[in-house]
């Protein structure tokens, strides 16, 4: 017969043994993920093997980072579905075929999740999150995906989507630099407007308020821009019709629609003339707070035909988005620049006398 205290003794033991096996499992479990942290595979090598047959199949790329948006191929050229199909600039799809080309290994580093946005590899959109590059088929296979995160000097961290383990990679002989991959609108060439400063000749200004209004300059070795009309106002300062004369001498636009689509209303216009002979004219939509221009150039001389042509192919069916600055400068109304003469007032005749 077994007494009650050799059964609480057995009992303890028992205890005690399962407790003793948990807590070596434990600790076995602790070494084992303290050793995938630790150890790091040896890579070398492209990160992106087969880049260049990727390439030539390519028909779509996503891009996900602080923002996410596609590029696909229509008919041999390249567009954004986000901005209705506007072109994409082939330079940058030049720059990113030639850094991903470019990169290759140098060694593993973290497998650490926590530790990921230290080194700009978290998820796309988080905290230290990194930019998702997938590269699709005409079938919508993914032919490449790749997590790029911070660039350190030639240094480049990545890793592949879905796993944990980070990689330092270097960018060939360091004569690749990383393109521009977000915002969606550097993707966009919409600095192409550039009539230059001092070919502009002439302007005429529709304002969304108070009259209409002409600067002109007879030479481009003449500085400032002289009121033409209306008649009765006189420029605040010699260089006051300076700003709206010279905003098409160069401007960047913020972002593109299809015209047809865009809604809105016309409510001012700007017309440019050049000493070469070209005029472009910007009628002005509003959409809520924002103004976008749709523009349209004319020959007015047969050299300036070439341009004038270039223009109308880049620009017809567009509308293009202006910063406040742009607008600001484009339509200022006349009372801003001028001041309207005020006729002396006709003396008074004396009263007769009594």
């Amino acid at each position: 017969m077994i007494s009650r205290p050799d059964q609480r003794r057995r009992t303890q033991l028992a205890i005690a043994a399962g407790a003793a096996f948990i807590l070596a499992g434990l600790a076995i479990t602790a070494i084992i993920l303290d050793a995938r942290e630790t150890w790091r595979p040896v890579v070398s090598g492209p990160v992106l093997p087969g880049w260049n047959s990727a390439v030539e199949s390519a028909r779509a790329i996503e891009i996900a980072g602080e923002e996410r948006f596609s590029l696909e191929q229509v008919e041999g050229v390249w567009r954004m579905p986000s901005r209705d199909g506007y072109p994409v600039r082939p330079e940058r799809l030049a720059e990113l075929d030639a850094y991903l080309a470019a990169l290759t290994y140098e060694g593993a580093r973290t497998a650490n999740p926590e530790r990921l946005a230290r080194i700009g590899l978290a998820e796309p959109g988080e905290a230290g999150g990194g930019t998702r590059i997938t590269v699709s088929g005409a079938d919508g296979a993914a032919l490449a995906d790749i997590l790029l995160g911070e660039t350190r000097g030639e240094r480049v961290y990545v890793r592949q989507p879905g796993r944990n383990r980070a990689f330092a990679a270097r960018l060939g002989d360091g004569a690749v630099v990383r393109p521009d991959l977000v915002p969606a609108d550097a993707w966009l060439d919409l600095d192409f407007l550039e009539l230059g400063i001092n070919e502009i000749a002439r302007v005429d200004v529709q304002p969304e308020s108070g009259p209409d209004y002409r600067l002109e300059r007879a030479a481009t070795s003449v500085r400032n821009f002289s009121l033409r009309r209306p008649g009765g106002w006189q420029m605040i300062t010699a260089a006051a019709g300076n700003g709206p004369a010279a905003t098409l001498g160069r401007v960047r636009f913020r972002d593109v629609r299809r015209a047809d689509r865009l809604g809105g209303e016309f409510v001012a216009s700007h017309t440019a003339e050049t000493f070469s002979g070209l005029r472009v004219r910007i009628d002005v939509k509003a959409l809520g707070d924002t103004r976008w221009a749709l523009i349209t150039a004319s020959a007015i001389t047969d050299d300036a035909e070439a341009e004038t042509a270039a223009i109308n192919a880049r620009t017809e069916d567009w509308a293009y988005l202006m910063s406040d600055l742009t607008v600001d400068r484009l339509i200022r109304p006349l009372d801003r620049i001028a001041d309207a003469r005020v006729a002396p007032e006709a003396s008074e005749e004396p009263e007769d006398a009594p």
